[in-house]
């Protein structure tokens, strides 16, 4: 038995995004990097190219780009899970620009369906 889906958004699986992320920490901001594992329009999975600690807390900004065109696309988001050092799932708090996030989102399902 499968349990019903409850999110409003669909999430896609962009194959080949890569994602910058700033961790605005209180003592210690840093940068890593990852690949997005799915993205729908309240939020991102991203799998991290290197370890980090479970202990975060504190805003995120993840700057995107598109592999073929380029396109860059910045978002700010809170914790929302951390499974384990590798992956981590964030819910966007500052609502990106409507027309913006349309364009981004549409190049996302077109590199889902590659």
């Amino acid at each position: 038995m499968t349990e019903a889906e409850r999110r409003q958004h669909p999430r896609f699986n962009p194959n080949g995004l890569k994602a910058s992320i700033f961790l605005e920490l209180p003592h210690d901001p840093s940068n890593v990097e990852g690949e997005v594992v799915d993205i729908s329009y309240t939020g991102i999975k991203i799998k991290l190219n290197t370890p980090m600690a479970a202990d975060m807390d504190g805003k995120i900004r993840i700057e995107l780009f598109l592999p073929d065109s380029g396109i860059p696309f910045s978002i700010s988001g809170i914790l929302k899970h951390q499974l384990n050092s590798r992956e981590l799932s964030l819910h966007y708090v500052d609502s990106p620009d409507a027309d913006a996030l349309d364009s981004f989102m549409f190049e996302c399902i077109k590199l889902s369906k590659n």
